[in-house]
């Protein structure tokens, strides 16, 4: 009688491996993508927050072409700084996407802005069929500022 495994058994054992193996990974990458989708919301949230600053001080957010050069779509990566108040150490910049950075607008009357990211997860519920504009791109996550509590544009 011999011992040992027949090279059908192995085969198996190496098909069973393979494909716990494939799941392993893909769990591991879904799992790095919704990481990094809650760095993108965290960094727009630390932006938020600095803009309201920044609204509480000027009674209006930052307008994208101001007269004193403040234009927060070119702060990305870079200090938020206005008259010699930090508003924001460190703007965030999206690291992952190289082609598609966060995006700043504002509205007419300055009293309502809104904070865009695209995230990797699709099937994220505050992505799903959400399409939103800015500077050219789409994007599938937004955070409306407003500058009173009433939240109305």
């Amino acid at each position: 009688m011999k011992k040992g495994f027949t090279t059908i058994e192995i085969f198996i054992v190496v098909i069973v491996m393979m494909i716990l193996v494939g799941i392993t990974g893909y769990q591991f990458m879904s799992s790095e993508k919704k990481a990094r989708d809650v760095q993108r919301k965290s960094d727009i949230n630390a932006v938020s927050k600095a803009l309201r600053a920044y609204a509480n001080d000027y009674g209006k957010f930052p307008g994208i072409d101001e007269k004193n050069g403040l234009d927060i779509n070119k702060l990305w990566g870079k200090s938020f700084v206005d008259n010699g108040y930090v508003y924001l150490k460190q703007m965030p910049r999206e690291n992952y996407y190289k082609d598609l950075s966060y995006c700043y607008s504002v509205g007419k009357s300055g009293k309502h802005a809104q904070l865009f990211t695209e995230l990797e997860n699709k099937n994220d519920s505050e992505c799903l069929e959400n399409f939103y504009s800015c500077s050219g791109r789409n994007y599938c996550y937004t955070e409306i500022i407003f500058l009173n509590k009433s939240n109305r544009w």
